[in-house]
């Protein structure tokens, strides 16, 4: 009991005494790599040893004493001394120092309340991913007093650890690797219990970026993108992107709904959790070039260049073709114009190169000086053979032939004008439609087709007593396309004819129909609708034709064919008159003949279309009179029969064929005329 009581008392005298003792406060710490000093004044408490713990229950092998000796000058310096190098000198809160002043020494006072060296000389070899990793720091009494060994405090209640074993004998407090977990943003590192270092996640790296156009979206690979989208921000030249998904482990970016139709550069700024890029990234939009139109050489002119993702400030842009500077005039989104000087050399398949703000298109586009374009011709007027073509880089003439699809041979402009827009050519009837393309100075133009009117002739005669087939042939007709063709005669709906689709016949000149004409007389004119187009053309109906009389009573009956059945449209010449019809079919007419009639030959004509022969009819004498028995005039054997269904006759330009009595009976009858009146 008396122990006990005397224990407690030891210690209430102990605790006065540290109440007593003021925890030494130095004036000043200097520190070095190799030794620290304290500085204190001359009447306050002071450092006499430390002792060092991995614990509360755990020492360090280490002595640390201090080497403080008289107060001088009002001051006490005291020079830590220790067994172990520095960079082995290392320790918990839960160490423990002894300090005295004028009353005398305490001990085991926690380090909590002490002011010790700061770290000093601390440097990061880099900065964490957002992903974590490891980084090495490097300094002086990094560990010397700290919560726990292995963990580093942050401002963020990150656990940063420390890699390695502190009681290995080789393990360096001076040289740390800490392992970070994943973050991102800075924070404050403190290696003792005072002193912060301030320390960031690395800052976000793009490495490539991949636009997808069709799909509207940017790739940007790179990495520190860290995975909370929240802390993201992500700047197009100053423009946030709110529409984007990170994936790949932190490393792929990728921005949705995105539209460019700009070229040039552009600056993309990522931040994550307000640590920038170091260094904003500049990716090219390259201008897409489509199209280039040609000038003359002659000339000089105005080059236009179309495509994609141009811009409209002209100031960053330089168009050069082969080794020209063109001069920009204008420039919008979609087109830029610019100039170049007349050249004496016709240059072709020059490289076009468009750099907008230092991004250069990709294309293969290429110019060359005088590629004539073709863009209409006049009108052309039935029966014209000039034609006048309209466009541009026509040349001159001498440089110059115009190209027929189909046909080897070239044709010489007539003229060019002098701005070489506007050449003639005369151009014959075809065929087809013809397609045709300008060649100057071995550059091809475009082809366009020759809008040549359409023309139709016949040589056909049809029947004109049965429906028959009238072959028509079409000149210059459309041969790219093919459809029915309307016909009608005589301008008259009610007259529309049945016409077949026009084919092409081997060994034929041109593309015919064929139409079913009806029954008719007469010169008549066809009209044809093809496409649009109308064409007309005439054709006459078989002429008429006669074979042989008869008379019987004065009555003359004349045979043949085409003779139609209209009166009124058959015209018969005989003996200076033009006898009346009395009937009429298509093989035979009939017409009195008159006491005054003479031998004569009979010329007719049918709706206007006169006979392919005529015949000499000639009287019956008196003595034949009494018979009563008709005259008959057999063919001739030089005519052909006429056919058991009309048929046409080919026309001819013969004489006129006459038909007449056989020689010898001619002969006996006048011999016989003459002994009778001799003895009457």
């Amino acid at each position: 009991m008396k122990q006990v009581i005397a224990l407690f008392f030891l210690f209430l005298f102990l605790n006065l005494k540290v109440q007593s003792l003021r925890a030494p406060n130095p004036v000043s710490i200097i520190s070095s790599p190799t030794n620290i000093t304290y500085r204190f004044k001359g009447t306050e408490s002071y450092y006499t040893s430390w002792t060092m713990k991995y614990n509360s229950s755990t020492p360090v092998d280490v002595q640390v004493s201090f080497d403080c000796g008289g107060a001088s000058g009002g001051f006490r310096n005291c020079y830590l001394i220790t067994n172990r190098p520095m960079s082995r000198l290392f320790g918990t809160t839960a160490s423990t120092f002894c300090a005295a002043d004028s009353t005398g020494q305490v001990c085991f006072i926690s380090m909590e309340t002490a002011k010790i060296a700061s770290p000093i000389n601390v440097k990061f070899n880099g900065k964490p991913s957002t992903n974590g990793g490891t980084v090495i720091v490097t300094g002086n009494y990094l560990r010397l007093i700290s919560q726990q060994l292995n963990i580093i405090q942050s401002s963020t209640n990150a656990t940063i650890k420390v890699i390695g074993n502190f009681e290995d004998p080789k393990f360096d407090c001076n040289n740390l690797t800490l392992l970070f977990p994943p973050g991102s943003g800075k924070m404050d590192l403190m290696f003792d219990l005072v002193k912060k270092f301030e320390i960031s996640y690395a800052s976000p790296i793009i490495n490539s970026i991949l636009y997808d156009q069709n799909n509207s979206k940017i790739s940007i690979s790179g990495d520190n993108f860290y995975s909370q989208k929240q802390l993201v921000n992500i700047l197009f030249d100053g423009v946030s992107q709110n529409t984007f998904s990170i994936t790949q482990n932190d490393t792929l970016i990728e921005v949705n709904d995105f539209n460019q139709n700009i070229g040039g550069p552009m600056q993309i700024q990522i931040s994550v959790n307000n640590i920038s890029m170091d260094t904003p990234y500049s990716y090219c939009f390259p201008p897409v070039l489509s199209s280039i139109n040609s000038i003359s050489n002659h000339m000089g002119g105005i080059v236009t260049i179309k495509g994609s993702l141009f811009n409209n400030d002209s100031g960053i842009i330089k168009v050069t073709i082969g080794n020209l500077d063109c001069k920009l005039i204008n420039s919008t989104l979609n087109e830029i114009q610019c100039q170049l000087d007349p050249n004496e050399i016709i240059e072709t398949n020059l490289n076009v190169k468009v750099n907008i703000g230092g991004c250069i298109d990709n294309s293969n586009l290429t110019f060359s000086f005088g590629k004539p374009i073709l863009y209409s011709h006049s009108p052309i007027q039935p029966d014209d053979t000039t034609v006048t073509l309209v466009g541009i880089n026509f040349g001159f003439i001498n440089e110059t032939i115009i190209k027929i699809e189909g046909i080897n041979d070239s044709i010489i402009p007539n003229s060019i004008s002098n701005d070489e827009t506007h050449l003639i050519f005369n151009l014959q009837k075809l065929k087809c439609k013809p397609t045709i393309s300008i060649v100057h100075n071995n550059l091809s133009s475009n082809s366009i087709i020759i809008q040549t009117p359409l023309f139709i002739t016949t040589l056909d005669t049809p029947f004109v007593s049965n429906t028959s087939s009238l072959n028509i042939d079409l000149i210059n007709y459309d041969c790219s396309n093919s459809g029915k063709v309307w016909s009608i005669i005589d301008s008259s709906s009610k007259n529309e004819i049945t016409c077949s689709k026009p084919t092409n016949q081997p060994n034929s000149e041109y593309y015919s129909t064929i139409c079913q004409i009806p029954p008719g007389t007469g010169k008549h004119i066809v009209h044809i609708n093809y496409q649009s187009e109308n064409a007309s053309t005439q054709f006459s109906y078989m002429a008429p034709s006669m074979t042989s009389f008869e008379i019987n009573n004065m009555t003359v009956t004349v045979n043949g064919f085409n003779f139609g059945t209209e009166i009124s449209l058959l015209k018969v010449d005989f003996s200076g008159r033009n006898p009346q019809i009395l009937t009429i079919n298509d093989k035979k007419f009939t017409f009195t003949l008159l006491e005054s009639d003479s031998n004569s030959p009979l010329n007719i004509t049918v709706d206007g279309i006169e006979s392919q022969s005529s015949i000499e009819i000639i009287k019956p004498t008196p003595s034949q009179t009494p018979s009563n028995k008709p005259i008959i005039t057999p063919s001739p054997t030089s005519l052909p029969p006429p056919p058991p269904n009309p048929i046409p006759v080919e026309k001819t330009n013969s004489s006129a064929l006459i038909l007449s009595f056989d020689y010898k009976l001619i002969f006996f009858i006048s011999i016989f005329h003459l002994i009778y009146k001799l003895f009457i």
